[in-house]
């Protein structure tokens, strides 16, 4: 076979090539349709799904966990005013903490400062350390040494629970020997600076030995404002419960101060305590059976927990209750079931864990830790010591309260001006020269050096003042080390100066009676004196309205709260009552809660308010003013509290909002306060007041008026008092307010002798008359 034969004509591969062609065209075109139509359907279903996925996008952010920002100020980072820094090296260092449910997901500090003009640019500048990290480095460009702001991001992976931000100055004022304590040395920062956190939620395990977290967080400083929930008409028994409770969160708050907004049937978005009682149900939440303690889910925010307290009856309830604030470090698990109890001992007068005992010395160990008492450097912080003692120590006529203080430090033999300054409360008390010659050392604490004024250990007894005792005290501990120059580059002193207070110093109230002039609150609102004179307020009825409202029990439960945190014990053994069943309560103080028309007491004891109303109008009563000498121009020189000034009458003013004290019509020597609000809602004004640190020391008198923005106050009632005093004492302290009396005692005593005396130096007379004749 041919070649030729054997290839198919040119005629045949184009035909063939042609119709091929024509196929794949057709393909093409259907493939084309095709594709174009499912282009259609995928550009519609992509379409659809876009607005699907922009939507789960909208909807995302609702559903991710809500973040916080928190603004916190020098003063609550622990900066008492604007930070000053001093020398070549000044430092201060401020400190925050951040919840343990919570995580900071961003950090600016704003800073607010001015330096010396004679810093040399070049060697000087402000170093900024986050737990001892250098975050920022500013420098002090000359001519700009005023009105200097800046806004510094913070990593917050450089952040643990406990943080740390110290601000140090590097600062020269000359190339060549300089003074590290030249004046030219400084650098303030304003006390406008702020840090801004921005927090995000970390979820939890249900577990009660967290407890007091998350509900309260001990890393937290602001003040706690917890819910807490009830059925729309709660019980006695529940309502004391949940005073119980507070109270133990009032402890667990400190001075940051607590507040308990209250909740009728209705769920917070965020955490909760609920209280419940047998088959009560608050919005789907079921309370188990018996007296038990729950933590639970949020049943609508997955990051949120619920703790229930709850029980069958009110005893039962009240159990939970009681043994959340007496055992809570030793619960665990999710729930638990109360089985058994064992009653709490009964309180003693004035043993509150968190006062002073007044019947020994007290050890400046019990109430500080060492590494509080002391402090070093050359511009050393001010040791302080908190305390709190009973206000009705009676230190009349007495050189005060003996401090018996024991003190070391770095001795700078040349330094003759070196001091340790001792204030209470800001008030100057006493200046301890420290480089000279002590007199009296004993062998123990002599050093083994040449010198008989070298010890380690000084002892000095100070008195606190009569007028300071009482309350919330502060003991202000500031050392002193003075600098002395003979030249330059000359005798500079040493970078180990250390000043410390001997855990061993006292102070001592036994010597003294409990004895104090009432009514006052500022005693109430201080400490809650005198209710808090037993710490589980078993001499304390509190009475409610029939049916509480919402704001008529926050004020309940942020009372409760501040007499635990005043005492540092529960409010077991107070009793909750009615106006109907007041009479039963007679032997106890009295705390009276009320708004609007709800408190039926305030008509019933109308004779013996500050306050009164006659034909729609109130009037602040005339002030019972007891007799005194016109010498003493009616005792102006120590009345500390306003008298008011003619009469004031409030005609409809159906927005009164006050505090009164008076002595308890029921019995003598017991008291009342009275909380009252015209409208419920102003109960708020005393709640934030009594939770404002700053506040609440404006509170005095028998009668306080809260006002929008001030608070006013006076004293109107007729003055009575509570304890004991010693026969010599109170026969002193009776002749020292009617010194007349004495007069007319000691004219009387006169009289008496003479009359007695006559006889026998008659009979005298006549005997020496006849021996003359």
């Amino acid at each position: 076979m041919k070649a030729k034969n054997m290839n198919p004509p040119f005629e045949f591969f184009t035909v063939r090539r042609l119709s091929l062609g024509l196929t794949v065209l057709a393909l093409a075109v259907s493939c084309s349709i095709f594709s174009s139509q499912v282009l259609a359907k995928t550009k519609t279903k992509t379409t659809k799904t876009k607005a699907v996925v922009e939507e789960v996008i909208d909807t995302t952010p609702a559903a991710m966990p809500k973040q916080r920002v928190v603004s916190l100020s020098f003063k609550q980072l622990g900066a008492w005013s604007s930070v000053n820094l001093k020398g070549t090296e000044g430092s201060r260092t401020l400190s925050f903490s951040v919840r343990s449910d919570e995580m900071v997901v961003g950090a600016k500090l704003k800073l607010f400062y001015d330096y010396s003009p004679a810093l040399i640019p070049e060697l000087s500048h402000l170093r900024i350390l986050l737990n001892e990290r250098v975050v920022s480095v500013e420098g002090l460009p000359q001519g700009k040494n005023l009105g200097n702001s800046r806004d510094i991001d913070l990593d917050p992976r450089q952040m643990t629970d406990i943080n740390f931000l110290r601000f140090n100055l590097i600062g020269h004022y000359t190339r060549q020997c300089e003074d590290p304590f030249h004046s030219s040395l400084w650098l303030t920062l304003s006390d406008l600076g702020r840090l801004e956190l921005t927090l995000a939620p970390k979820s939890m395990v249900n577990d009660l030995k967290y407890l007091p977290a998350p509900f309260f967080d001990k890393h937290d400083d602001a003040t706690l404002k917890l819910p807490f929930v009830f059925a729309s008409t709660p019980s006695a028994g529940t309502v004391k419960a949940a005073g119980i409770v507070a109270s133990w969160f009032g402890i667990q708050a400190g001075n940051r101060g607590a507040q308990f907004p209250v909740s009728l049937n209705t769920l917070p978005d965020g955490n909760a305590v609920v209280f419940a009682q047998g088959t009560e149900k608050i919005l789907g939440v079921e309370s188990p059976p018996g007296p038990t303690l729950s933590v639970i889910n949020h049943p609508t925010n997955p990051l949120a927990k619920l703790l229930l307290v709850t029980g069958s009856n009110d005893e039962e309830i009240l159990r939970s209750a009681r043994a959340l604030a007496l055992i809570s470090n030793t619960l665990s698990g999710s729930s638990l079931a109360i089985t058994k109890e064992t009653e709490a001992t009964p309180r003693k007068p004035y043993d509150a864990p968190a006062w002073v005992p007044t019947d020994r010395p007290v050890r400046f160990g019990e109430i500080a830790r060492p590494e509080e008492l002391r402090a070093q450097g050359w511009y050393p912080e001010t040791i302080r010591v908190n305390y709190r003692v009973s206000p009705d120590v009676f230190t009349w006529r007495t050189p005060g309260v003996p401090l018996n203080l024991k003190y070391r430090y770095t001795r700078l033999p040349e330094h003759k001006a070196s001091s340790l300054n001792v204030s209470l409360n800001n008030d100057f008390i006493h200046a301890l020269p420290l480089n000279y010659a002590y007199k009296n050392p004993d062998e123990i604490n002599r050093l083994n050096l040449a010198g008989s004024d070298n010890v380690s250990k000084r002892s000095d007894l100070l008195f606190i003042p009569p007028y300071a005792v009482g309350g919330r005290d502060q003991l202000q501990l500031g050392y002193f080390f003075d600098i002395l120059k003979h030249g330059e580059c000359q005798n500079m002193p040493p970078d180990n100066l250390v000043g410390a207070i001997d855990p061993e110093s006292t102070m001592d109230f036994s010597a003294f009676p409990h004895y104090v002039a009432m009514p006052n609150l500022a005693y109430f609102s201080n400490i809650g004196f005198p209710f808090t004179r037993l710490a589980d307020l078993s001499e304390t009825a509190v009475v409610m309205p029939d049916r509480p409202n919402s704001q008529e029990l926050g004020i309940y439960l942020t009372l409760m709260g501040r007499m635990g945190e005043a005492t540092g014990y529960p409010v077991l053994r107070h009793a909750l009552t009615t106006a109907a069943d007041i009479d039963k309560m007679a032997d106890r103080d009295v705390l009276v809660i009320g708004s609007a028309n709800s408190q039926p007491l305030l008509g019933k004891w109308a004779d013996k308010l500050p306050l009164v109303q006659i034909n729609g109008e109130r009037h602040v009563r005339e002030p019972d003013v007891t007799w005194k000498p016109t010498y003493r121009w009616e005792q102006q020189d120590n009345q500390f509290t306003p008298l008011p000034k003619g009469d004031l009458n409030l005609s409809n003013s159906g927005d009164l909002t006050t505090l009164m004290a008076f002595e308890s019509p029921m019995k003598a020597e017991r008291s009342v306060v009275l909380v009252h609000a015209d409208r419920p809602t102003d109960l708020q004004k005393i709640t934030d007041v009594l939770t404002n640190t700053e506040r609440v020391n404006t509170i005095k008198g028998d009668l306080v008026v809260f006002n929008e923005k001030d608070i006013s106050h006076t004293k109107v009632s007729a003055t009575y008092y509570i304890g004991a005093l010693p026969f010599m004492n109170k026969l002193q302290w009776l002749f020292a307010d009617h010194p007349l009396w004495v007069g007319l005692l000691v004219a009387l005593v006169c009289v008496l002798l003479a009359i007695a005396a006559y006889r026998p130096l008659r009979k005298l007379f006549h005997r020496t008359a006849k021996v003359k004749l």
